[in-house]
């Protein structure tokens, strides 16, 4: 049988997680600026600029999602708990849109070929991209902030 606080965030984590895959889509597609998607993996000012922009804007939205998720589902997640979660996750969206780590995972796989894939709009980058974000970036989040929202339980 779960313990009350092993239910809690239980809770917290799919609901996080949810709301987190919500506001993916929304910041990453929806909210992204084509200057940033476009500048974001520059080298130089301009290219940190539009990263640093694109994560901003993309974190605050996440957050937002993560808020109303929460909100609808009647549940009282704490806001440092989500700010916390949310760091991680900006933190991980920088690394991964920076491109950079993935170009250096597909070397290191032998998945350079398709990495470099670009052929009639479906592109290898960007699908390994999406795949790092929704495997990696989204339950580390949801798993933080999980964690967070019941520390103080653990104290009790």
């Amino acid at each position: 049988m779960m313990t009350e606080r092993a239910l809690r965030r239980t809770m917290v984590l799919a609901l996080t997680w949810l709301g987190g895959a919500a506001g993916h889509e929304a910041g990453d597609y929806l909210v992204q600026r084509d200057a940033d998607a476009q500048s974001k993996q520059h080298r130089g000012p301009r290219g940190r600029r539009a990263l640093f922009s694109h994560v901003a804007s993309y974190a605050a939205t996440q957050l937002v999602a993560k808020l109303a998720v929460c909100r609808a589902a009647g549940t009282d997640v704490p806001l440092r708990a989500l700010v916390y979660g949310e760091l991680a996750e900006a933190v991980l969206h920088g690394v991964i849109d920076d491109g950079r780590p993935l170009r250096r995972f597909a070397a290191a796989t032998g998945k350079t070929g398709f990495h470099d894939l670009n052929t009639g709009g479906v592109c290898g980058r960007a699908l390994m991209d999406q795949a790092a974000h929704k495997a990696l970036q989204l339950p580390i989040g949801a798993i933080v902030t999980a964690l967070a929202a019941t520390r103080r339980e653990v104290a009790r």
